[in-house]
C-alpha cells in the first residue's frame, strides 16, 4: 500500500519483452523499421490491444538506445541486463530469472505467472496473448505455448547418419501422403506462459500439463534472417497481416 492509503496494482503477470542488441542475422532488427513502425512496436501494439488486467509488461534489453524506445511504447524499463544476460551464450531462463528477480525486490512477491513475448514474432495478435492467460486461468494448466503444426510423418523427418538420410521412425515404412498423419506441433517462438513457481522450480516452459496454442503460418514467422525480414514485409505489404 502506497503512503497515501491508495493500493498498489496487484501484478499477476509478468509479460517480458526481451530485446537484445547486436543481432547477428539482422543487425539492430529489434528496432528496425518493418513497413513504418519499429519491430518492437509490432509487439507491444499486440499488448495493447490485448486488453489486459493486471499485468505488468517489461522490457529486457542491453541496450539504453531499445530503453529509451520502450519507454516511449509504453513498457517498463527499470534496469539494463547485466553482462552475464546480454551476450551470444545468455539464456532466456538466465533473463527471466533476472527479471523475476527484480521484480521480488521492487514489489515483494512473485507475479502468479510469467509471459515471454520476442519481438521476432512480430505477428502473433492480441487475441493469442488474451487467449492465452485466459487458458491458463480457466483450464487445469501449467503452461500455454505458441505452437506451429508440422504435416510431416515421423518417418519423413531424417537425420544425417555418417552422410546418409536416417529416419527418425525407423519402425514403420516411409508415409509421405500428408493426409496419412496427424500434424506434429513445434513451439513457434511466438509466446510462451508458464506459472512462475514451476519455471522458477523445474527451469522449464514445458510442465506435463502444457496447452498449446496453435498459430499458422503467418502468426508463426520468427524473423532470424534478411530472408525472414523480407518474407514480414511480404506479407504486410500483400495485406495478409
Amino acid at each position: 500500500m502506497k503512503a497515501n492509503g491508495v493500493v498498489d496494482t496487484v501484478f499477476q503477470t509478468l509479460l517480458i519483452v526481451p530485446a537484445r542488441s547486436g543481432s547477428k542475422g539482422v543487425a539492430d532488427k529489434n528496432i528496425k523499421i518493418l513497413v513504418g513502425k519499429p519491430l518492437l512496436q509490432w509487439t507491444t501494439d499486440a499488448i495493447a490491444r490485448a486488453g489486459l488486467a493486471n499485468v505488468l509488461p517489461l522490457l529486457s534489453t542491453d541496450s539504453p538506445a531499445y530503453g529509451e524506445l520502450g519507454l516511449k511504447l509504453g513498457l517498463t524499463v527499470p534496469f539494463l541486463r547485466p553482462a552475464d544476460c546480454a551476450g551470444d551464450t545468455a539464456t532466456a531462463l538466465q533473463v527471466i530469472q533476472h527479471a523475476l528477480q527484480w521484480f521480488c525486490g521492487e514489489h515483494g512477491y512473485l507475479p502468479q505467472q510469467t509471459m515471454w513475448l520476442q519481438p521476432t514474432s512480430p505477428f502473433r495478435s492480441p487475441t493469442i496473448i488474451h487467449q492465452a492467460i485466459a487458458i491458463l486461468k480457466s483450464e487445469s494448466a501449467d503452461a500455454v505455448i505458441g505452437c506451429k503444426e508440422i504435416h510431416r510423418n515421423l518417418t519423413t523427418l531424417f537425420r544425417c547418419d555418417e552422410g546418409f538420410l536416417s529416419p527418425l521412425d525407423k519402425i514403420k515404412s516411409t508415409q509421405a501422403a500428408r493426409q496419412q498423419s496427424q500434424p506434429l506441433l513445434t513451439p513457434n517462438g511466438a509466446m510462451y506462459l508458464c506459472k512462475t513457481d514451476y519455471l522458477l522450480e523445474h527451469k522449464s516452459f514445458y510442465p506435463p500439463k502444457t496447452v498449446p496454442l496453435v498459430m499458422n503460418a503467418i502468426q508463426s514467422l520468427d524473423i532470424d534472417t534478411e530472408e525472414d525480414w523480407a518474407i514480414a514485409e511480404a506479407y504486410i505489404k500483400q495485406g495478409l497481416v
